[in-house]
């Protein structure tokens, strides 16, 4: 996902408080917290839009000491897996991530700055009750993302 990481801010993400709670739950799990990780978070922190794995590495290698490809998709899959990674999908088929708290939760998608805003609760379960009854679907999960225009965008 293509995107520009000065877009409009997520006003639901506290960069520093994001930060923190993904080295306390590292800490609390064991995983390692090294410099090229740490490197690759507060990247990640940095970004006001979705961002792609490629995009996070070639930000990254404009920096001396670059983390290895590796470690970068390495961490970016294992922020995904425990829920600090969502990922969003583009309006015409293209992905990104966005840091993001565990949990459940949907997203908006601006489709002119890519700027992405989280909300929870999802009122679905009478439409997932009904089309699970309708074609003998187990739904087991569900994704909600809306595409539209931002209030900055509208009035821009």
């Amino acid at each position: 996902m293509t995107t520009n990481a000065s877009s409009s801010p997520q006003p639901s993400l506290d960069t520093q408080a994001w930060l923190n709670s993904v080295r306390a739950a590292w800490q609390r799990t064991g995983l390692r917290i090294t410099l090229p990780r740490m490197r690759v978070i507060e990247t990640i922190a940095s970004y006001r839009a979705p961002f792609s794995a490629e995009q996070l590495y070639a930000d990254l290698c404009t920096h001396s000491e670059t983390p290895g490809r590796a470690t970068v998709y390495r961490t970016i899959e294992q922020l995904h897996a425990s829920g600090w990674l969502a990922r969003i999908h583009g309006p015409v088929g293209e992905e990104g991530y966005v840091p993001c708290h565990p949990g459940h939760l949907h997203h908006l998608v601006c489709t002119r700055c890519g700027a992405v805003t989280s909300f929870e609760g999802c009122d679905l379960d009478n439409l997932l009750n009904r089309v699970a009854a309708e074609t003998g679907f187990s739904v087991e999960g569900h994704l909600l993302q809306l595409f539209g225009r931002c209030a900055h965008c509208q009035v821009n």
